[in-house]
């Protein structure tokens, strides 16, 4: 008989435990083929949000971690990633909302009608019944700046901004994208282990259009599937502009990790030369961290 595929779902929380305790009632009840194995890490380092998750301490198919220190996005995740054994990886953040039972079962039904994809990642809608922009090409160093200043108001200089927010994306059609934000993502076992994991040089951002280039790179594809909805509260910890840098401690490092991210990727190639690259795969290649 077939080995049962296991899929690990990875949450790492800051300050969201009532929202990560419905998140994972909602995982426990997918129905589909396979197991389902959870780990939380919680960077909360807060007495309060651990008792609310400590619930979990002795569940079976739940993995608890408290972190005595924030750790960041990226390194969380990683660490929820080496305790994980599943066939498919999936990053999901503290406040989604799982509108179906078959959602787990959808993703791998993507995975075995295309062999080439290597990330996933849905439809969102936010409680407020708005759909958020988690679809962007690559990032570049100008369309950054613009889009948070005033200067994204210029004729010239919008078009710029807009074509790296990809503001035409139709959210209700299914394609492959550059990117998409790793508040729902899932990734294949061996994308992820050919990668090597989340960059943790990153603190919270960049990390996943850093992966999704890596993912391409690599001959696969990011596919956004339409079909596929769940929900999210909609809260942006990143919101701001550059007036905002001194009073928003998250801003900072949304700069920060732009600035990581942009010297990284400052020679290399575009993502039309990367895709041109699918074909090439090294068993191999592996991105230092």
């Amino acid at each position: 008989m077939a080995k049962k595929i296991l899929i690990s779902v990875v949450i790492v929380d800051f300050f969201k435990a009532q929202r990560v305790v419905h998140n994972v009632e909602r995982i426990l009840t997918q129905q589909g083929d396979f197991d389902i194995e959870v780990i939380i890490i919680d960077n909360s380092m807060d007495s309060g949000n651990k008792k609310i998750l400590s619930q979990y301490q002795d569940a079976d198919n739940v993995t608890l971690i408290f972190n005595q220190q924030n750790n960041g996005y990226p390194r969380g995740s990683n660490q929820g990633a080496y305790l994980c054994n599943g066939d498919y990886l999936l990053f999901v953040n503290p406040d989604i909302e799982w509108k179906s039972a078959s959602t787990l079962a959808d993703i791998v039904a993507i995975y075995n009608r295309d062999p080439e994809v290597g990330i996933v990642g849905t439809r969102q809608l936010n409680d407020d019944g708005s759909t958020p922009d988690t679809v962007r090409r690559f990032p570049n160093l100008l369309a950054q700046v613009v889009r948070r200043t005033s200067l994204r108001n210029w004729p010239l200089l919008k078009g710029i901004a807009e074509h790296y927010e990809y503001v035409e994306f139709d959210y209700c059609k299914s394609a492959n994208v550059d990117w998409l934000q790793s508040s729902f993502m899932a990734i294949s076992r061996e994308v992820w282990g050919k990668i090597g994991g989340f960059d943790n040089r990153y603190f919270i951002f960049m990390a996943d259009p850093d992966i999704c280039y890596k993912c391409w790179a690599l001959g696969y594809k990011v596919h956004y599937e339409s079909e596929i909805v769940v929900g999210a509260d909609g809260l942006r910890c990143s919101d701001g502009g550059f007036k905002d840098v001194f009073t928003n401690r998250i801003l900072r490092f949304h700069i920060r990790d732009a600035f990581i991210y942009h010297f990284q990727y400052l020679l290399k190639p575009s993502i039309p030369t990367a895709r041109k690259l699918q074909g090439r795969r090294s068993e191999s290649v592996k991105y230092e961290q």
